[in-house]
Parts: C-alpha cells; sequence; structure tokens
C-alpha cells in the first residue's frame, strides 16, 4: 500500500460541522504550529511554520482501543532539509484523538511520515507529509534564539543558534498542579519581571500534592497496565505553553522519587514508569524546555539501577533537551551515573540549612572537587536553601541573606551554568492558612502571593542582570584568585572566586564586607573593575591599592557583594594610510 498524503492546512479553528466532516475521512484532520503570537499561512500548498515554533499534527483513529497507551504506538519520522531524521512519539489525547508534536530547528522543507503499530488503522498509519520551516518569529529569547541544550563545551547550557543560556529557576512544584489559570497568569509575569529564565515543576502526584491536581484529577490508574487520563495532562499543557510564552523555560519533574504511597511511582512496574514518562515527552517534547526524571530520591544502590532502567527507556533516544535527576540533600549522583548518556547535566541538593556543614558541603563538598571529571556536564545547584522555609538545624525561617549566598557560593563552587531558587508559600502553592500537605514540620507557610514578592526572590534580577552581562560560560572555579581566604577562619565568611582560563575575566563573591587580596597575576589586563551590591543591583568603582603581588580591594560597605573584574575590550588598529 503506498502511503496516503496528508491535506495539510494552517493550524485553525473548524466548524462543528466542517471537523465532523474531517475527522470522517480517516486522514490527517489539523496541521501547523502552536506557538506564540505566530499565524500560519499556506502557500504553494506548503503551510509554513516559524522556525522553533511547535508543529501539532491531529489525528483520528478509525478504530476503538480499550487501552490506547498500551495497545497502540504512534510515531513520525521527521526529515529536515539536511542531516538526519528524527523520529518523535505521538500520543494518546482522549476518545479517538492523537496528536504530534515537534519543534522544527532549520529553515527549509521538512517531510514526515507517520506509522502506527497497528498498521490496520487507516486513521493513523503510513501518512506522510511535508512543511516549510521559515525564520523564527516573536521577541522572546526562545523564540529569537531556539530551545535549550547543552553547550558544545558540556559545562553550560546555550540555545539553538549557540547563544548562551544562563539557568536561573524557580520553584514551583505545585503551581501547575493546583493554580488557577489566572493565578498561573499572575505568578509567571512576575518571575519573568524579576529575572528568572526557568521553572521548576512536579507533574505527577507527589507527597506535596498526593491528590491530584486542583480538579481532584489523577493522571493514570491502575498499576500492571495503567491506563492514562488525558484530561489531566490538557489541564498542564495550558500551564506548560504560558512558561514558554513568557520566555521561560519549563522543567518537569516526571516523578518523585522518595519511598512512601504519596509518590505512586513506587507502586509501578519499571515498564509502566517507562511508558507513562514517554507519554509526558511526547505531549512536552514540541516545546522549549528541560527535564528532571525524578525529584528528591536516593539514588545509590538498587535505586540507582532501576533509576538508570527507566531513564534510559525515557530518554535514551530523545534528542538534545537537558536531562537532569533531582537527588535527596547532599547527595552527588554523579559517579553513579558517570556513564548514563541520557543524563545530560548533573543536578544537586544543598538542602535547607545555613550550619557549617551545609555551607562546606556547597563550597568544598563533592560539587566543587568532581567538576573536572570526565565527562563534563553541566552542574546546578536544584534546591538551595529555601526563602523562609524553617532550616534544619535552628527551625527559623532561612533569611534572604542565606538565600543569596548558598546562590552565589554555588554559582562559582563549579563551572558556572545556573542555579535555583525557591521560598516557602510558592513551591507548594499555598495558600496560607494549612501546612504544604506531606510537610506539617513545616508549619504552616504563607501565601504564595506573598512570597513571591519576598526579598530573596526580588533579588534574583540582580544576580540574573551580572552574569548575562559578563562571558559567565567561561567562569571556572579558582581559589588561586585569593591571596587569604577569610573562609579558613570562619566558614560563614567563604569567599568564593571564578576566572576564566583566557585572563579575560574574574568575579569574586564575599557575603560579608571584608578587604580582598586579589592575586596581581589572575588580573585582566587593561582591567575593568566594578563592585554589585547583591541587594540592590547598585554598581560601585572599585577603589583599591596595591601592595606587591596583590591588589587590595576593600568591600563598600557592610553585607555581600559581588566583584566583577574583567578586561577592556581593544579597540581594533586603524588601517590604511596615515
Amino acid at each position: 500500500m503506498f502511503p496516503r498524503r496528508f491535506l495539510i492546512a494552517p493550524f485553525m479553528r473548524f466548524s462543528i460541522r466542517q471537523t465532523l466532516m474531517l475527522r470522517a475521512s480517516g486522514l490527517a484532520v489539523l496541521l501547523g504550529f502552536v506557538g506564540s503570537t505566530v499565524t500560519a499561512v499556506a502557500r504553494e500548498n506548503l503551510t509554513l511554520i516559524p522556525k522553533w515554533s511547535r508543529f501539532q499534527g491531529e489525528l483520528v483513529s478509525l478504530k476503538f482501543y480499550d487501552n490506547p497507551v498500551q495497545d497502540v504506538q504512534l510515531k513520525a519520522e521527521f526529515t529536515p532539509p539536511v542531516g538526519e531524521p528524527v523520529t518523535v512519539d505521538g500520543f494518546w489525547d482522549g476518545g479517538d484523538d492523537w496528536k504530534i508534536r515537534f519543534m522544527p530547528d532549520i529553515v527549509g522543507k521538512w517531510t514526515f511520515k507517520i506509522s502506527c503499530s497497528d498498521e490496520e488503522n487507516r486513521g493513523l498509519h503510513n501518512l506522510e507529509g511535508d512543511f516549510l520551516c521559515t525564520a523564527p518569529t516573536g521577541d522572546s529569547a526562545l523564540t529569537s534564539n531556539g530551545p535549550i541544550r547543552v553547550a558544545r563545551a558540556r559545562t553550560h547550557f546555550m540555545h539553538d543558534n549557540e547563544t548562551p543560556f544562563f539557568w536561573m529557576a524557580d520553584t514551583a512544584w505545585n503551581g501547575p498542579l493546583k493554580s488557577s489559570e489566572l493565578d498561573w497568569k499572575d505568578y509567571i509575569e512576575v518571575r519573568r519581571s524579576q529575572g528568572f529564565t526557568a521553572v521548576q515543576w512536579v507533574a505527577t502526584p507527589w507527597r506535596g500534592a498526593p491528590d491530584g491536581d486542583a480538579n481532584g484529577e489523577e493522571p493514570f490508574s491502575g498499576t500492571e497496565k495503567i491506563s492514562i487520563n488525558a484530561d489531566y495532562f490538557k489541564r498542564l499543557d495550558q500551564r506548560v505553553e504560558m512558561i514558554n510564552r513568557a520566555g521561560l523555560v519549563s522543567v518537569p519533574v516526571l516523578f518523585w522519587a522518595i519511598d512512601g504511597e504519596a509518590n505512586p511511582v513506587h507502586s509501578l512496574p519499571d515498564d509502566q514508569a517507562i511508558l507513562l514518562g514517554r507519554y509526558m515527552a511526547a505531549r512536552w517534547g514540541g516545546v522549549c524546555g528541560a527535564w528532571i526524571l525524578a525529584g528528591d530520591g536516593d539514588y545509590t544502590g538498587d535505586r540507582a539501577a532501576r533509576w538508570k532502567k527507566i531513564g534510559q527507556g525515557i530518554f535514551g533516544d530523545r534528542p538534545k533537551a537537558p536531562v537532569f535527576i533531582h537527588p535527596k540533600g547532599k547527595s552527588w549522583v554523579f559517579d553513579s551515573f558517570r556513564d548514563e548518556k541520557w543524563l545530560t547535566a548533573i543536578g544537586y541538593q544543598s538542602g535547607h540549612d545555613v550550619d557549617d556543614a551545609t555551607n562546606n558541603w556547597i563550597h568544598h563538598g563533592p560539587p566543587s572537587r568532581d567538576w573536572g571529571k570526565l565527562p563534563h556536564r553541566p552542574i546546578v545547584n536544584l534546591e538551595p536553601a529555601y526563602e523562609w522555609q524553617p532550616s534544619y538545624s535552628k527551625n527559623v525561617p532561612i533569611s534572604s541573606n542565606h538565600v543569596r549566598r548558598a546562590l552565589y557560593w554555588s554559582l562559582l563552587s563549579t563551572p558556572t551554568a545556573g542555579v535555583s531558587y525557591g521560598v516557602a508559600g510558592v513551591w507548594g502553592w499555598d495558600d496560607g492558612d494549612r501546612a504544604t500537605p506531606g510537610y506539617p514540620a513545616a508549619g504552616t507557610p504563607p501565601n504564595w502571593r506573598e512570597s513571591v514578592t519576598y526579598e530573596g526572590g526580588e533579588q534574583v534580577v540582580h544576580l540574573t542582570e551580572v552574569f548575562q552581562s559578563i562571558d559567565f560560560h567561561k567562569l571556572r572555579p579558582d581559589p588561586a584568585v585569593l591571596i587569604e581566604q577569610p573562609g579558613d577562619d570562619e566558614l560563614a565568611k567563604y569567599v568564593a572566586a571564578s576566572s576564566a582560563a583566557d585572563g579575560s575575566l574574574v568575579v569574586v563573591y564575599t557575603p560579608t564586607e571584608v578587604r580582598l587580596k586579589i592575586n596581581v597575576a589572575k588580573l585582566p589586563a587593561p582591567l575593568l573593575a566594578n563592585w554589585t551590591n547583591p541587594r540592590t543591583g547598585e554598581r560601585q568603582d572599585v577603589l583599591a591599592v596595591l601592595r606587591g603581588s596583590a591588589l587590595e580591594c576593600p568591600a563598600p560597605d557592610a553585607g555581600d557583594w559581588l566583584l566583577v573584574l574583567r578586561a577592556k575590550k581593544q579597540e581594533p588598529e586603524p588601517t590604511g594610510r596615515r
């Protein structure tokens, strides 16, 4: 049988009568893209889809299946104008509806072929088509530069056009699950204005949301052979699209990995966890995102073996988007997962304390010791101390001062790729009247609308502005920048320093007012220098004294400060006759 052609049309709304006629045809009913504000235009029988927008194909099954996700597999192979074909999974979207989502990344004519494991289903099998990918449109970093990838150096992230991407994620574990559409819109706008570039959230029921989403919907039922609830995921689709429309990266945690009935992944056989994970990857693979396979887990021993199998099953054939695993506090997964190629980034959790042990773990623990090991991967503290969360050792709310220390220390203790932030009230999407489910010992957190504007979150914009204004991706930890280390006498006063290997940049963070002694041999030349106040964003000139091999730089005032030393760009030599 020869493959049947798709009748391609822009993504649009059809009347009920038109829809019924198209559905009855058994052919591909809708093809086009779902993007920000772009409108596809059909020209010369080709649908025009802007680069880095979402292609969406909607199909109608001509057969009924008792359990579609178990009974049928749908795939599409996309062939670009140049390069190798890309294969993606399709997914069941309720009733007899199926969808395929894909993001083209090369301008030119693409072709595609759709196949189904049930070759007798003419609505899903042996279909083909084409479209024309045009220049990108839109004005956000994502629509202008593309989705994020691991950079060639494998120590930071970049957009698809190789523009460096600075990871500054907020933690809204329960946000998409529990928010109303209006509340989520308000939240996203606040975080965008505060300089955040990504949002971490949990995609399935977990300890903090054991009863599913705000409507009481669960993502699946059953254990040995699960059934998918498409309505649950349709609601999440909307939240994911709102994240991307604001220019932020969506970072779903597919499963929560702590033992216990409140985290249902533990009841699933490995093959069913893989099936559920691939379903989510198919739904959200056409958006600008990254992935966290599992959250807050112990990934050692037999547990590591299980998550390696699940991770390989979900992401082993997935292209490009970064994949993390999120471990429990002060746990380091690099050695256990060193050979897992699907795990393209290393995440860690320094935890919710401000004691010396926690401080030392950030700037002298495994991340700071192991970052040079091969194979290189971007390293991100996915869960430093949450603002206003009760600290483990003292049971008092963690202040913005301690939050900033954890953020800046984390950024400069490994090759700089980014960091994540969290605040009580927001991560649990709390109303301020009761404890977050599963966390009674933490007391009653504030309402998320209050804590989303707490001091530490508001100050993130200053951090993002500084690092995005410099070649942050060149930075590597470099203790030799300092002739004296104040943290030798008191860990809370540890000064973190990084430099670029080409001598063009030095960045130093001090949590307290000190007189820094910078090794002259490490200074860029000719030199531009300034202090930034992490609390206000104010920038000040550096007043320094040269004493032998040390450039002494007193901090301008009390509190923490960031010192940036960079090489002044040279003007090109004049050419031509004199």
